[in-house]
């Protein structure tokens, strides 16, 4: 069987490739717009594709195989990706999926059998983000606190912002993994943008 730790790396971000998810949620209270979009948001600011989303409506007691959403989820974990699936599942929580420690079980055998990877997004930890006194603004210096990485903003979309330095593609980053950077990070990345001979690499900041 496949050790599960596996799920730490994958929420990690693997960052050698861009993986494939499959985005699910079981939502009783019938607001999938919200929780469609937040679940979207996690998963494009890691670099993944997302290669569908299935949403229950119903109750949450009732089995995983007797929900349609669920089903569908599970079918293109099985399939390899050359075929349309996917090879992840990023949810809110376990719980919306196996209520019952039997149906944990059942899921940690479905996903190993399938050699699938999951995050759920409430069973990470999380490191807390000081709010910043004033809402973000374009061309501000922040810290990335997922990638561990000093940024400068291209973008601000609602929650979402857009993220660059002077190596490599911008990225998105959603507004409460970030800060404000120091004086002395954000100098930190001034001096790398300015940094003039030799080979610039992604060291320096």
């Amino acid at each position: 069987m496949t050790n599960r730790t596996e799920i730490a790396d994958a929420a990690s971000g693997y960052g050698r490739s861009r993986k494939r998810v499959v985005l699910y949620a079981n939502v009783s209270d019938g607001d999938q717009d919200r929780i469609s979009s937040d679940l979207a948001a996690h998963a494009t600011a890691r670099d993944w594709t997302i290669a569908a989303t299935c949403i229950d409506v119903g109750p949450v007691v009732l089995p995983p195989h007797q929900r349609p959403g669920w089903r569908e989820a599970a079918r293109l974990l099985a399939t390899d990706e050359a075929n349309g699936g996917a090879d992840g599942l990023m949810a809110r929580s376990a719980a919306q999926i196996a209520g019952t420690e039997r149906e944990r079980e059942e899921l940690r055998n479905q996903l190993d059998e399938a050699h699938a990877f999951a995050v759920f997004l409430d069973d990470e930890p999380r490191t807390p983000v000081p709010a910043a006194r004033e809402p973000f603004r374009v061309g501000a210096a922040v810290v990335d606190t997922n990638r561990s990485k000093v940024a400068k903003i291209l973008a601000v979309n609602g929650e979402c912002l857009v993220l660059s330095r002077p190596v490599g593609d911008p990225w998105d980053a959603l507004v409460n993994w970030c800060r404000p950077a120091t004086l002395g990070e954000a100098l930190s990345l001034t001096a790398f943008q300015k940094a003039e001979g030799g080979e610039t690499t992604e060291n320096h900041a």
